[in-house]
């Protein structure tokens, strides 16, 4: 009975029976990448991925398997077949909470562990500006955390305090933005549409010491992207645990080497707006069970006069390096991100038709 009771739950807070029930339904096999994608509670076969999908995760994995790579992390988990596949459609993230505790509570099981997801994001038909991925991006994380089903996240730390790291059902996950407006910084240009790529944190630790990966693996990834990309190591990385670290200020980099604001745009959720947005996210699961239509949020940023990210008047953007040859960079000229925003979203409301720390 308790099985049938708390099956909705992330595996981590569920009873054993109902665990061991999750972990033999699926069947993914680590040659074969559509079969470990996730859309909302659907995996592998059961999901009909958009026709996008097969470019933006082609050229993922041709940037992840190249031998100089900087984060070898992402090139064993591609290798490995460690990892799974989320997708946004436009810019309606209303399924994008289902899809992360699916994914949550596969990594809560010991043969997921090591599994990393990585979420791909239509491309828009003009690469946007730096600023509105970075806006959509923290939008993104912040629609995550107000609807996360674990109670608990309502007592986690301030994103100021060094010990906060992003979760999600409860699992704990290092975060990392990939996008196309990345000029010199390659290691986080993935794609043509954005890239977020989320890591637990049991990917650092070793499976058979069960302690935390060694600093000189971590280094020598730093040293890897001295080479790999056309700019150095950017001054707020850091290492998790660590006095004066921060994660948050890891997730979305600057292309220059510009330590990130005092203030994190994420903020904590309270507990009343928990409530009702946990009430939320369970009807919406409950209406993609029943393959009904389920109402689709789309991003409608605000556009104030000055860019709350970054500082800058809107259409205001540092000069960048020179372009490394790739079939997802783009010039430097670009419109503002609040135009850009607003162009991307349909006029009518409607949806779009189509489709390691380091």
């Amino acid at each position: 009975m308790q099985a049938n009771n708390d099956a909705a739950l992330p595996v981590s807070l569920q009873s054993p029976e109902t665990a061991d029930a999750a972990q033999s339904a699926y069947d993914f096999d680590p040659g074969d990448w559509k079969s470990r994608i996730i859309d909302g509670r659907a995996t592998g076969a059961s999901v009909q991925p958009p026709a996008w999908l097969d470019d933006s995760y082609a050229m993922l994995r041709e940037q992840v398997m190249h031998p100089e790579y900087p984060c070898f992390f992402g090139t064993m988990a591609e290798k490995r077949g460690e990892m799974f596949y989320g997708y946004v459609n436009g810019k309606d993230i209303s399924g994008l909470a289902a899809t992360m505790q699916t994914f949550s509570e596969l990594a809560s099981l010991p043969q997921y562990r090591k599994n990393n997801i990585a979420v791909f994001f239509e491309p828009d038909q003009q690469p946007l500006a730096h600023e509105a991925y970075q806006q959509f991006f923290w939008h993104a994380l912040q629609h995550l955390h107000n609807v996360d089903p674990d109670p608990e996240a309502d007592h986690q730390y301030e994103p100021s305090h060094e010990d906060w790291e992003f979760s999600f059902a409860g699992v704990q996950m290092f975060v990392v933005c990939a996008c196309p407006s990345f000029q010199v910084r390659h290691s986080r240009n993935l794609g043509p549409g954005m890239v977020l790529l989320f890591q637990p944190r049991s990917v650092f630790v070793d499976t058979i010491t069960n302690k935390v990966i060694g600093r000189e693996a971590r280094n020598q990834v730093r040293k890897r992207l001295e080479t790999w990309d056309d700019i150095g190591a950017h001054p707020d990385l850091g290492f998790y645990g660590d006095p004066g670290n921060l994660e948050w200020k890891q997730y979305f980099l600057t292309d220059e080497n510009v330590r990130a604001e005092d203030r994190c745009p994420f903020l904590k959720r309270q507990k009343a707006q928990a409530e009702a947005a946990a009430q939320t996210v369970a009807q919406t699961t409950q209406a993609e069970h029943a393959q009904t239509g389920a109402a689709r949020e789309q991003f409608v940023p605000v556009a104030p006069t000055v860019d709350t990210m970054s500082g800058l008047p809107h259409g205001t953007h540092p000069s960048r390096g020179p372009l490394r040859d790739s079939a997802f960079q783009h010039p430097v000229a670009r419109p503002r991100a609040t135009d850009q925003w607003q162009a991307a979203i349909p006029q009518d409301g409607s949806g779009h038709g189509e489709q390691s720390e380091s």
